[in-house]
Parts: C-alpha cells; sequence; structure tokens
C-alpha cells in the first residue's frame, strides 16, 4: 500500500482518471524500451558488424546507467519538482531514442542507449507526482496500474519487438517508440498537475554516483570481455578488482552520507538483505534469458543449436511467458492472502529454478523452450510483486523510501549482470559441442534460483516471527 501522506502535502484533481492514465503512460513507454530490443538483438549485432559481447552491452549499457541515473533524477525532481523533471527527462528519453534509430555503428547505439537510461527514473517520479495530485483510492489505483506497467511493458515488448522487425527494421523500433514517449509526454502535460508537495533540498552525492558507475563497469566489463581477454590475464584482473575495489569504497562513503545515492544503511536490517539477494535473482533469471533465446531460436539449424525461427515466430515464442509474467504479479497477493509473504517467495524462487532447469535440459527443442520459459515467466511475475511487498513490509516505516529505492538498484544491477555473463559463456562455443553455451548459461540461472530458494525459505522463518 502506498504511504499515507499528511493532508497538506497532497492535494486533489478533478481528473484523477487521466492523471493515472498519462502517468501509466509515461511508465509503459520506458517498461517497453527494457527489452523492446530483445528479439532484434541478432539483426542488429549482424547489421552493425557487432560480436556477442557487444551486443550484449545493448542491453547492459540502459539498465547500467538506469541504476546510475535514476537516483540522480529523481534527486533533482525532489529540488525543482517532478513535473518538470518527468517532462524534462521525457524530452531527453524522445532525443536519445531518435538518436538510437539512426545510429551508424555500435558506439552511437550504446551512447544512445546510455542516454535512455534516464528514463529508469520515469517510475519513481510517476510515483511521487501520483503522491502528490490524488488522494485516497484513486491514489491506491494509481499505484497499482503504474506499477503494473513495468512487467506488462516489459513482456509485450518482447512480442513487439519481433513483429517490427520483421515488417520494417530494427530501427523502426526506436522511431515508433520515439512517437509513443513523445505522445506520453503529451499527456503529462496536458493532464497532471504540478503538484502541492513541499521542495525539498538535498546535496547531490556526486562521489558516490561516480563511485557506483564505475565500479559496475569494471566488474561488468571484466566479465564479459574475460574470454576475450584471457579470465587470468592482467587486464582481466586488474579490472575486476578495479571495480570490486570502487564498490566498496562506495559502501564506505555512503555511510557517511546524509542523503547517500545508495543507501547501504538500510541493509542493517536482516530481513532486507535477504530481501535484496531474492531481488538479484529476480533481476538476472529473466535477462539471462532474454540475451540467450533469441540468438538461440533465431539461428540456422545448421549452426548445431539454433532452432531457424524467424524473428516473429521467435517473438510469439515468448509471448507466453510475458502473459505469465504478468499473470503471476495479479496472483501474487491470493498466494499471500492464503500462504503468507514467504510462501509466495520461495513459489517465485523455485518456479523459476524449475523453468531455467527445463531450458537447460532442452535447449534446442522448440516446444521446451516456450514452456520452459513460460513456467520461469511466472516465477518470475510472482518474484517482482513480492520483493516490492517484502521491501515495505519487513522495512521500518521511517526507511520505506531509502529501502525501496536501494531495492530498485539492486534489481537494475541483477538485471544488468545477465548480459556480460552470456555473452561470456556463449564466447565459449566449440564445434563439438555448439549448444553447449546456451545449457551452461541456463544451468547458471537454475543456480541462481536455487540461491533465491535458499534465501526465500530464510525469508519464510522470518515472515512466520513476525506475522
Amino acid at each position: 500500500m502506498p504511504p499515507t501522506l499528511p493532508a497538506e502535502t497532497r492535494s486533489t484533481t478533478r481528473r484523477p482518471g487521466l492523471v493515472t492514465f498519462a502517468l501509466s503512460a509515461v511508465v509503459l513507454s520506458f517498461s517497453l524500451m527494457q527489452t523492446l530490443v530483445v528479439p532484434a538483438l541478432p539483426t542488429i549485432g549482424s547489421d552493425l558488424g557487432a560480436s556477442s559481447q557487444g551486443t550484449g552491452w545493448i542491453l547492459t549499457a540502459f539498465l547500467l546507467a538506469g541504476a546510475v541515473l535514476a537516483p540522480v533524477v529523481g534527486n533533482l525532481g525532489d529540488r525543482v519538482g517532478h513535473r518538470k523533471v518527468l517532462l524534462g527527462t521525457v524530452g531527453v528519453f524522445v532525443v536519445a531514442t531518435l538518436l538510437a534509430a539512426v545510429a551508424p555503428n555500435l558506439a552511437v547505439l550504446l551512447g544512445a542507449r546510455v542516454l535512455q537510461g534516464v528514463s529508469t527514473a520515469t517510475f519513481p517520479l510517476a510515483l511521487a507526482l501520483a503522491r502528490q495530485v490524488l488522494a485516497g483510492p484513486r491514489l491506491a489505483a494509481a499505484f497499482g496500474w503504474i506499477a503494473g506497467m513495468i512487467g506488462l511493458g516489459a513482456g509485450a515488448a518482447l512480442v513487439l519487438g519481433g513483429l517490427i522487425v520483421e515488417a520494417l527494421s530494427w530501427r523502426w523500433i526506436f522511431v515508433l517508440a520515439a512517437v509513443l514517449i513523445a505522445v506520453a509526454g503529451a499527456t503529462v502535460a496536458a493532464w497532471v498537475p504540478a503538484g502541492t508537495a513541499p521542495v525539498v533540498v538535498r546535496r547531490t552525492d556526486w562521489a558516490g554516483i561516480a563511485l557506483l558507475a564505475t565500479g559496475l563497469v569494471g566488474v561488468l566489463l571484466a566479465v564479459s570481455q574475460g574470454g576475450s581477454w584471457g579470465w587470468t590475464s592482467v587486464r582481466t584482473v586488474v579490472v575486476g578488482l578495479a571495480g570490486v575495489a570502487l564498490l566498496v569504497a562506495l559502501v564506505l562513503v555512503e555511510l557517511r552520507r546524509t542523503a547517500p545515492v545508495v543507501d547501504v544503511r538500510t541493509f542493517r536490517h536482516g530481513p532486507i538483505v535477504l530481501v535484496s539477494l531474492l531481488t538479484v535473482a529476480v533481476g538476472f533469471v529473466p535477462y539471462v534469458c532474454y540475451v540467450a533465446l533469441p540468438i538461440l531460436t533465431q539461428a540456422p539449424e545448421s549452426t548445431g543449436y539454433g532452432q531457424g525461427m524467424s524473428v516473429t515466430v521467435s517473438a510469439l515464442a515468448m509471448l507466453p511467458s510475458a502473459v505469465l509474467v504478468f499473470l503471476g504479479g495479479r496472483m501474487t497477493p491470493f498466494v499471500v492472502a492464503r500462504a503468507g509473504a514467504g510462501v509466495a517467495a520461495l513459489l517465485a524462487a523455485a518456479v523459476m529454478a524449475v523453468g531455467s532447469v527445463g531450458l537447460a535440459l532442452w535447449p534446442t527443442e522448440p516446444w521446451a523452450v516456450v514452456v520452459a520459459f513460460g513456467v520461469l515467466g511466472l516465477g518470475n511475475g510472482i518474484g517482482y510483486a513480492i520483493c516490492a511487498q517484502l521491501v515495505v513490509t519487513l522495512s521500518p516505516a521511517e526507511e520505506t523510501g531509502a529501502a525501496t529505492g536501494l531495492n530498485s538498484v539492486v534489481r537494475t544491477i541483477g538485471s544488468a549482470s545477465a548480459a556480460p555473463v552470456v555473452a561470456a559463456l556463449l564466447a565459449t562455443g566449440t564445434v563439438a559441442d555448439p549448444a553447449g553455451p546456451f545449457t551452461e548459461a541456463f544451468w547458471v540461472a537454475a543456480a541462481v534460483s536455487v540461491v533465491g530458494v535458499l534465501v526465500a525459505v530464510g525469508l519464510v522463518a522470518r515472515t512466520r516471527r513476525t506475522a
């Protein structure tokens, strides 16, 4: 449930339905862009002459930038007004998307994806505006619609991206997305009032931002390039250790900040540590499939592992999973009501593990891929919903905002980590076992899901003690 705000910090509007529609539309445009390129990754890589590692960074760049930029833009919204910053964010989003549409090479496309990462801030900004201009049942309904756009958009984009690429080209993905983003921004400008919340002045944690960005880039770069550089080479070891050292420094710096970009102090509460670990799994596992499955399904059968699907058929093969992600989120409240939040978390991780094992056992069977990825999607949908609920219910009331922000960063980091890992595994393919790297990638997803199961067992005990 959204936190109840004092009456003087809220205002009402005569058009609550239009406000909810506008805020949901702008979050939907961000959610679509997370996975809209997934079915097109092999096509984009081939067109731009990119390696599998480079193609994987088309996803990673967006997620990594989002993890860093979202708290920065959110801080700016606190200072100058959330509506003004949301409209500015949409403007940058449109320009970056059009730049991606005309990108002549991978470097420009990655730069555009980094700029697109600013759109991650549309979600917290939309929630903040909803709190300011809506009240009572209207506010609760708006929270449900806005949050629901995350899963709905990411799932729908898997199908839409394939259809657009097949009918037009991958560049039209960005052209049509830019139109949608602009329309969503226009609805915000027309229907969403500025709100009446007081302006909060906080100093921007530039040191934390720099350490978070450089630390994550260092670790992910070492993972993605380790296969080509050599896992024991000086370059891989130095870059990886430098990234880890910067992340350690981030923790030390953030402990001294009054307004940290990542409030690691919330980790002192044991349940939040467990929820964060589960959130990493929920973010990591589906992105393993988002990177690996388009390559696996669209490759020619002559490769020894490919299923020879067209881009459209490949996208449609992902449709059951997209639907089940949405249904998983919708069924979570019923599971919680009947069995408890801890059991729901355990169910999410276990179902993801079953789906991952199915993909690992039968990666070259089209029917098995559709069924197993669908099962994984159901668990993932439950996971998204239950992690958000557990953060609110298990964190102290005065730290809910910080815990929610940290959880968002943790989930994005989990997702961003998947592409380099999969790219590194796919680079190790051999003629003797061409499907081997895909099998290994899915086993990694299964192992991470099993870790999630163990974490969820701890959450079951925690939630029963606090019930």
